[in-house]
């Protein structure tokens, strides 16, 4: 019964450890467009970052109140498992970063950086659900020691 309730318990950490990663998926999404268009297959990452940006664009200040409420309530509980934070803190700092590219694609319009974005996301969302269904921490280059110093 123990064991089954400790089994239970990480398989719902791994779950909500990759859903996490939808966060920044659905930031990179804008910059996929042409992807979109070229691959209509990749249409199905709809999908997955349906619920985050239900959830962002229902309140005011949605996508402030989400980040907020998974850094304060997530990242920064020392309740949740140390894996569930860890990858919520990496998936939040890569949100972070997309901000900041979003801004510089706003100043300087590259298509083909926003392009390269969108596929440097996709890759990692995929790699983080690989490892985390493993139950092993995804490394990030430049990501993971920022999120370890966080934690």
């Amino acid at each position: 019964m123990l064991k089954d309730r400790f089994q239970l318990n990480q398989i719902i950490q791994r779950v909500f450890s990759v859903a996490v990663y939808t966060v920044p998926l659905k930031a990179s999404l804008p910059f996929g467009n042409y992807l979109f268009y070229k691959f209509s297959f990749l249409k199905v990452l709809l999908y997955f970052t349906f619920p985050v940006a239900i959830i962002e664009r229902s309140l005011p200040f949605g996508g402030l109140l989400f980040f907020l409420i998974l850094f304060l309530g997530v990242v920064r509980n020392p309740n949740v498992p140390y894996f569930v934070r860890y990858n919520a803190c990496q998936a939040l700092l890569l949100d972070i970063a997309l901000i900041i590219i979003t801004y510089l694609l706003s100043i300087f319009p590259l298509a083909e950086l926003g392009t390269i974005a969108f596929v440097f996301t996709l890759s990692i969302f995929l790699f983080a659900i690989f490892q985390c269904m493993n139950g092993v921490e995804p490394e990030i280059p430049f990501i993971s020691k920022s999120a370890r110093m966080q934690i």
